[in-house]
C-alpha cells in the first residue's frame, strides 16, 4: 500500500499504540515462561509428595510387622461370624478362622472344627468358640447357674480325679478364692476344667487363672 494514501492521523495512531503492543507481547511471553516454570515445579512437588507417601507407608508397615513380632507366636482360633443359639450345630458357615497372638487367646479356645460340635450357650458375632460355649452332642456339660460366672482354669499341677458336677475349692497362693465351686465341664484331654463361681468372685478367680496361680481341691 502506498504510504501517501494513508492519512497522517492513522500514522500517529499506529505510532502511539506500537509501544503498547510491544509491552503486551513481552508480558504474554513472560507469563508463558512463568506458567511453564510453575508446571515443572508442580510436577516436582507431586513427585516429592509421592515419595513421602511411599516412605510413610513402608515405615508404617515395618512398625506393624515389628509390633506383631513383639507379641510372640500366633495361633489359629475359631470366631463366630453369625449369632449362634444353644443347640445349633457348628458348621463352617457359622465361624471364620482367625490368627491371633497366642498370649491373647484363652486356653479353652478351639483351634479347629471338631465333628458333631454343638453350641452349649448363646454365642454372639465376634465371640471365640471355646470348650465352654460348645461341646459335642455326647458331651456332658452342666448349665451355668443364675448369678454365677464360668471360668476356665488350667492348674500348674496335675488335676485331682474329678468329674462334671463335683464341687471344688479354688486356691491361689494359699488363699481360698472361691469355695464349693461347681465343675461345669472338663477341658479336652483333662488339662483343666470349667467351673462356676459366684459373680462377685469371678474377677479374682479369672485373674489367678490367667497367670497360672489357681489350683483346685475337690471338696466333699
Amino acid at each position: 500500500m502506498n504510504n501517501k494514501l494513508v492519512p497522517a492521523s492513522l500514522h500517529k495512531l499506529v505510532a502511539t499504540i506500537a509501544p503498547v503492543i510491544v509491552r503486551i507481547r513481552k508480558m504474554s511471553a513472560a507469563n508463558y515462561l512463568a506458567l511453564c516454570r510453575n508446571n515443572r515445579r508442580r510436577q516436582q512437588v507431586i513427585a516429592v509428595l509421592v515419595c513421602c507417601a511411599a516412605l510413610t507407608f513402608f515405615a508404617t508397615l515395618r512398625r506393624m510387622q515389628s509390633a506383631t513380632a513383639s507379641l510372640g507366636s500366633t495361633t489359629p482360633v475359631l470366631i463366630a461370624s453369625s449369632n449362634i443359639e444353644p443347640g445349633d450345630i457348628i458348621t463352617t458357615q457359622l465361624f471364620s478362622l482367625r490368627t491371633l497372638p497366642r498370649s491373647a487367646v484363652t486356653p479353652t479356645a478351639l483351634h479347629n472344627l471338631q465333628p458333631g460340635l454343638v453350641a452349649q450357650q448363646s454365642i454372639s458375632i465376634g465371640e471365640l468358640l471355646t470348650t465352654t460355649n460348645t461341646g459335642t452332642s455326647t458331651s456332658k456339660q452342666l448349665q451355668l447357674p443364675v448369678g454365677f460366672r464360668s471360668v476356665a482354669i488350667v492348674p500348674p499341677a496335675a488335676l485331682p480325679p474329678m468329674q462334671v458336677g463335683d464341687h471344688v475349692d479354688i486356691i491361689a497362693n494359699g488363699i481360698v478364692l472361691a469355695a464349693d465351686a461347681l465343675v461345669l465341664s472338663l477341658i479336652e484331654d483333662t488339662i483343666g476344667v470349667i467351673v462356676a463361681v459366684p459373680a462377685e468372685l469371678s474377677a479374682a478367680v479369672a485373674s489367678a487363672a490367667a497367670i497360672g496361680d489357681a489350683t483346685l481341691v475337690v471338696s466333699s
